[in-house]
């Protein structure tokens, strides 16, 4: 009787705990339709029914041929909740950590003290790296219409380069692309001077060499 008691307990407790985890994990879930709602019920009833029958299995593991007793009945099913739990929050942690990420990814470029002119491209530009010697790599493609800030433009290399910093991080971008850009003056950094064109070398512009 004592054991078909502890039984009760552990698959009352499997089934709390497992409904609580279930929460946390779908704490990030998609809400998306019909779709999303299945998929979100699977992972529930999963967790759920997967806590409920290892509560009562590990519980019958770790109380067999013990002396059953309440407190052992308890400090095994607490310790199996505990368990349970802290798997679900560490998940919930990693997945808002997932989120943040995205976040920061999908977040435009905007300017800074660094980068103080903000310009966007009106087609693909390959960027590259900084010109060392006259050899450039190139880095990753600037899609069209992203923005980028601007810091000026390096005209005492070859090739001359344009120094950005764009969504792929800080890149470089080689004079024959420049024309590509178009300067928003309005989204600069408050107080920069603006610079008069993307001919960032010209003679009447504000090259930051």
């Amino acid at each position: 009787m004592k054991r078909l008691a502890a039984l009760l307990v552990f698959a009352a407790t499997g089934t709390f705990a497992g409904t609580i985890a279930a929460c946390v994990v779908l704490t990030f879930a998609p809400v998306c339709g019909y779709d999303c709602e299945n998929r979100s019920f699977a992972i529930w009833f999963l967790i759920t029914v997967t806590c409920f029958t290892g509560f009562m299995v590990f519980g019958y593991l770790f109380t067999r041929g013990a002396r059953l007793s309440f407190r052992r009945v308890s400090l095994v099913a607490v310790s199996l909740t505990t368990t349970v739990l802290f798997g679900a929050i560490c998940f919930y942690v990693i997945d808002l950590h997932r989120h943040y990420a995205d976040a920061e990814a999908a977040r435009p470029v905007s300017a800074n003290f660094d980068f103080m002119r903000m310009s966007i491209a009106t087609r693909d530009v390959q960027s590259y790296t900084k010109a060392e010697n006259g050899a450039v790599k190139p880095l990753a493609v600037i899609p069209q219409w992203e923005r980028c800030a601007l810091d000026g433009a390096w005209c005492d290399t070859k090739p001359r380069q344009a120094h950005l910093l764009c969504k792929a991080g800080v890149v470089y971008v080689n004079e024959a692309d420049w024309s590509a850009f178009t300067l928003i003056p309005k989204e600069n950094l408050r107080g920069s001077m603006p610079m008069k064109s993307m001919n960032l070398c010209a003679p009447d512009n504000i090259p930051d060499n």
